[in-house]
């Protein structure tokens, strides 16, 4: 199977983006899965370009938890 990893990574944020704010079950790819509230917030930079970053947040049970993009197999709600 061929994967293209930068649009594997690229439709995980567009979905971090969707899910911001609410409650998501982030499965890693090392088996562990996440269960929280996410932080996932689009910046701009001084020309206006939107930037999204490599990591997000998980707060599991008041404790934040950061994630790189690159390390999630799947992202959905709750």
């Amino acid at each position: 199977m061929n994967i293209n990893v930068h649009d594997y990574v690229q439709a995980i944020k567009a979905r971090a983006v969707a899910l911001h704010g609410t409650t998501v079950s982030v499965e890693l790819s090392g088996g562990k899965t996440l269960v929280g509230t996410l932080a996932y917030a689009v910046t701009s930079d001084a020309a206006g370009y939107e930037k999204y970053p490599d990591v997000l947040t998980v707060t599991v049970s008041t404790k934040a938890q950061t994630v790189r993009v690159d390390r999630i197999d799947a992202i959905g709600q709750g």
